[in-house]
Formats: structure tokens, sequence, C-alpha cells
């Protein structure tokens, strides 16, 4: 590895290496950028626009690790001469659509429909961003590499584990199957507070999380939810919704990301009526079985 320290332009460098604007780079930090990069695992370069560009988080997580390897490169380089490769890719699924995603570390990941996951594993972490929808994380064990789901609201890390993730337009929800995960509050959250908003979750347990904004300004908040029983929430995993008190109208957003028919409610009153009951996914005429007015939803055909 080259003994050259980009110190603080370490993610402008690495930036412009990876996007290929690197022509107006010294040739000492092309020569490291590219040397690092080898040593990631010899991957493919991007090429110029308009190829895809890796996203910024990536190229955050990168210049990261060039910074550890600045100061202990030669201790590593000895330590581990066959560095883990970078995985990079992005899985999405349709409406009414689950899937299987097995990870080279053993881990797996179940993507529930109208979902999107991002996926960027490094020499030392295993670092994914939940962009919409829900996903289910068994994660394999291994301390040397936190396992780290990212989402706009704030982040949950892991070593060894399986939790659900829920991404929501105002919070994220988690909810903990086995082991233990930590909630970290995204940056937004953390201004004004001398120390970063942070709350372990046990098994059974399930909590919010997010950025509430007013006019005094961003304010995060982690809140614990009510608890669940591991079973129930990951049954939509095996085709089935377990509703314990959720409002109406959230109850016909996750059936309807699985029913061939639309669910839509008719009485605005009804909104937040609490809804218990198990259905399968996509049963759309169930729902009205679990509500005192049956009225208040109606079923129609779903436009192409």
């Amino acid at each position: 590895m080259s003994k050259r320290d980009l110190g603080k332009r370490a993610p402008a460098v690495f930036e412009s290496f990876l996007d290929g604007r690197d022509a107006h780079l010294h040739p000492d930090d092309r020569a490291e950028a590219a040397e690092f990069w080898n040593w990631l695992g010899e991957l493919e370069r991007p090429g110029p626009a308009p190829t895809r560009h890796r996203p910024v988080w990536v190229v955050r997580a990168l210049a990261a690790s060039v910074a550890v390897l600045a100061v202990f490169g030669g201790t590593l380089w000895m330590t581990h001469p066959m560095p883990t490769r970078e995985t990079l890719q992005s899985v999405a699924t349709g409406h009414a659509e689950r899937r299987r995603i097995a990870l080279s570390d053993g881990s797996v990941v179940t993507l529930a429909a109208d979902s999107r996951v991002d996926i960027a594993y490094l020499a030392g972490e295993r670092r994914l961003r939940l962009i919409s929808g829900e996903a289910l994380f068994r994660v394999a064990h291994d301390k040397s590499r936190p396992f780290v789901v990212e989402t706009r609201h704030g982040d949950v890390v892991a070593v060894g584990t399986m939790f659900d993730v829920s991404v929501g337009k105002r919070e994220a929800e988690v909810t903990v199957v086995e082991g233990v995960v930590r909630v970290a509050l995204s940056e937004p959250g953390r201004r004004g507070s001398a120390e970063p908003i942070e709350k372990l979750a046990h098994k059974g347990e399930r909590l919010s999380f997010g950025v509430m904004t007013s006019t005094r300004g961003d304010t995060g908040f982690i809140r614990q939810a009510a608890d669940i029983d591991a079973d129930s929430a990951v049954a939509w995993t095996r085709g089935r919704l377990v509703f314990q008190g959720e409002p109406l109208s959230e109850v016909i957003v996750e059936v309807n990301r699985y029913a061939k028919d639309r669910l839509i409610l008719t009485d605005p009153r009804a909104a937040n009526i609490p809804v218990y009951g198990i259905v399968n996914q996509g049963d759309t005429a169930a729902i009205r079985e679990l509500i005192a007015n049956p009225r208040a939803v109606a079923v129609e055909p779903r436009t192409p």
C-alpha cells in the first residue's frame, strides 16, 4: 500500500476516482486511490457519466477505510493479505412480490413487496441501506464486521441477530426477533445534543425512531413501541399479515402491497380505527370482516 496520507481529502479524491473524474487529480492521489481500489479486490471501476454512480454513502465508507489504512496500513496488510472484496448490489421487489437474498457471509435478507435495499459489503463493515418498504435481516455472527442497516430516519446496528425493519414516511420501526440491536439516529437528529441518541432493543422489543421537524428545528426521537411476539413480527415472510391495533389507514396500505385488487378508505372518520386479526396477504375481503363498519372500506379493481 502507498504511504501517502490523503487525510481530509480522501472523500473528494475517491468520489472523483470512482466517478471517472480523476484526470484533474494529483498523480500521487490517483495512484493511492487506484492502489486501494485494487487492494479491495480488483473490481471493475465505474466509467464516466451516464454510468450509474456509486452513492455517496458508499464513497464515504471507502474513504473511512482509507483513513484507517493510512495509519495502520502496514499492519493490516500483513494481517490480511487477502482482503474481503467489496460487494455492491441493489435489490428491489415489485407489487405482491417477496424475495430472499443470500449474502456472501451467510446472512439472509427477506425483502417484502414494494421494497428496495442497497448492499455494500466492505472489508471492515457490512452496510445495507433500506430505501423503502420492509425487510427481515438474519445476520451471520461476525464481531469484526458490524452489520448496519441504514434508513433515512436512523441506523440499526447488529453483530449476530435477526430483526425486522420497516421504513415509513415519518419514521422507521425495528422489531428484534433474536439477539440485540442498537438504534442510532441519523445526523440531523443529533444537532444540539452533546451525545448521540442511541438505544438498545432486545428480543421481542419494537422501537420507532426518526427525526421530527418543527419551527424550532429538527428533533430526533427513539420511542418504545408495543412489544410483539417474534413469530407475529415475521409472519409476512410466510404469507400472513398480523395486525395488533394498527390504524385502519396503515392496514390498508399494508394489504394493498400484496392485493390483486385495491382497498380504499371510503370514510375518513374510520382512518384511525384499530385493527386486530390475522389475514392472508392480499385478502382485501378479510379486512372488511375485521372492522365494525365494513362500509368504511371498498374494493376496486387495480388499474394497470
